[in-house]
């Protein structure tokens, strides 16, 4: 579940970048909106329920990198 939730959030950030490089300003609000959402969802939780669960860090990580991966090379 990590892992996604990681993928989704690098990959709304790396299409925000995307937006922002072509001056889509209400576009890229939009998706800022959506990923603190998410990062403020994630924060809480791991806070308060998952303290020294490495393998949550890790697989949260993982998907950070494989969403900007995955939108990078589609190219955005």
């Amino acid at each position: 579940m990590y892992l996604a939730i990681g993928f989704v959030e690098m990959f709304l950030a790396t299409a925000r970048m995307s937006l922002i490089a072509k001056n889509k300003t209400v576009a890229a609000s939009g998706i800022v909106f959506i990923e603190n959402m998410v990062y403020f969802a994630i924060l809480y939780t791991i806070l308060n329920t998952m303290q020294h669960n490495w393998p949550v860090f890790v697989a949260y990580s993982m998907g950070g990198s494989l969403g900007t991966f995955v939108n990078l090379r589609k190219g955005v």
